[in-house]
């Protein structure tokens, strides 16, 4: 498969380190060489406690809300972890993405994990054609691609809006648990803000739960501030804490 890469934005110069991408822009890796599917699974997986709330099947379909779609790793360990339950359920996946890598960035995704069945042929065609599509027309922002597991009825659906986080979150449906990965609060203010946690709450219900790598104090008071519960636990690996909780 030939695919010529989309262009790349030039306000997120991306470079590889030890064959991770790293955006120029945000100073932060897309995602960890080692331990990285780990650690997506330990932060959001485990800190949502995803797999229990499929068994008891409390929504369906359930809906899992992400900030920063990135490499796409989340979603593809979301997925793994779908396809080795016994009886899955209805899943949305609904992320964003302010600055959509190109092709041959998202495959050094596959060069990383090679056990994995990542950015498959047909599903990176589809991705490109969105990308081009919406650099078209950027305000028919929705792309959608459904992959339906061949033993069971149950649809994985992926969503991924492209753009800004305040123009994309108001078209998120309601949502069941979301995945907190921007870049660093540090280095990506925008997608921790106040404004922009305040449209994830109003996309959220009581017992909507969250998680994240960050353990800043001003996301937890922000958090906190509309009515989250939070608490801090052990991070994955060095990194000392996370936050995880639920909205009352």
């Amino acid at each position: 498969m030939t695919i010529e890469p989309i262009q790349k934005f030039p306000d997120n110069a991306i470079e590889f380190k030890d064959g991770v991408p790293v955006s120029l822009l945000f100073d932060d890796v897309y995602f960890s060489k080692q331990g990285g599917w780990e650690e997506s699974q330990f932060v959001f997986l485990e800190g949502n406690e995803i797999q229990r709330k499929w068994e008891e099947n409390e929504n369906s379909p359930f809906r899992i809300g992400e900030l920063g779609f990135g490499s796409g790793l989340n979603a593809f360990v979301t997925l793994d972890t779908w396809k080795l339950s016994a009886n899955p359920t209805s899943v949305e996946f609904v992320s964003l993405e302010g600055y959509p890598l190109a092709i041959n960035i998202l495959q050094s995704l596959n060069e990383s994990y090679p056990n994995k069945n990542l950015w498959f042929e047909k599903l990176t065609l589809s991705y490109e054609s969105a990308i081009q599509s919406w650099k078209k027309n950027p305000t028919d922002n929705l792309w959608t691609y459904q992959w339906d597991h061949p033993n069971n009825q149950n649809p994985f659906t992926l969503h991924v809006f492209f753009g800004d986080i305040k123009n994309c979150l108001p078209n998120f449906p309601e949502i069941h648990a979301w995945y907190l990965d921007g870049f660093s609060p540090g280095k990506n203010p925008d997608m921790w803000s106040f404004e922009s946690l305040t449209l994830m709450r109003e996309k959220s219900v009581p017992k909507t739960s969250f998680a994240t790598f960050s353990s800043a104090g001003f996301v937890r008071r922000n958090l906190t501030e509309l009515g989250f519960v939070v608490e801090k636990k052990k991070g994955f690996g060095r990194k000392r804490e996370m936050i995880s909780g639920f909205l009352k």
